[in-house]
């Protein structure tokens, strides 16, 4: 429901019509969160391989150039040092609410990216630590990343935010996403069932 009312608030509820000023970039924080928080549990290509052109060195560990290295995406963003509590599904760790005049009294209904650095909430047991951005590769990292990221995830944000506006989606009960390995990506097992329906607001 925070998707829907974000998707509501950028874009109003005309189904038929976007605003004129809409930009998702200064918009949709917490839709984006969803799904940079979706790609990091089930990125496209749950793994990829590099070729070495020179020496690197990694720990106490020396690998010569032209070794292929294996770099398992699935089990770096799954991996509790990376981000505690990786199993659990929690937007909040690259979206927070909108600080109010510039103070930490976070009432707004608004959302804002979340720094990493960020340490303004209390250290108790509902505590979700920032996303730690190096270690999000669902589209690769460094000179060879994808190129096209910055649009797939303004695309993605968008398309998302007035689907979401528009209509209602569920899974079916008691399904459990189950993804397996087509080629170089993963896909659902079985598809994905939905019950989707016209949302009326």
């Amino acid at each position: 429901e925070l998707c829907v009312e974000e998707a509501i608030s950028a874009l109003g509820t005309d189904e038929k019509t976007i605003p004129a000023d809409f930009n998702p970039e200064g918009k949709l924080h917490y839709i984006r969160a969803v799904l940079y928080e979706t790609l990091r549990l089930f990125p496209s290509a749950p793994s990829t391989s590099r070729l070495l052109n020179r020496p690197i060195k990694l720990s106490d560990c020396e690998l010569p150039a032209d070794t292929k290295v294996f770099v398992p995406i699935w089990c770096i963003q799954r991996n509790p040092s990376n981000f505690p509590r990786p199993l659990e599904f929690l937007p909040e760790r690259w979206a927070r609410r909108k600080k109010i005049n510039g103070n930490d009294d976070f009432g707004s209904h608004e959302w804002e990216e979340r720094p990493e650095d960020d340490t303004c909430e209390n250290s108790n047991d509902d505590y979700i630590s920032p996303a730690n951005r190096e270690a999000f590769v669902a589209f690769s990292a460094g000179a060879r990343n994808c190129v096209g990221k910055k649009l797939a995830i303004q695309e993605s944000v968008t398309l998302l935010a007035i689907l979401l506006r528009n209509l209602k989606f569920n899974t079916v009960p008691g399904y459990v996403p189950n993804p397996v390995r087509a080629g170089p990506i993963q896909k659902p097992e079985r598809g994905m069932p939905m019950i989707i329906q016209q949302r009326h607001n």
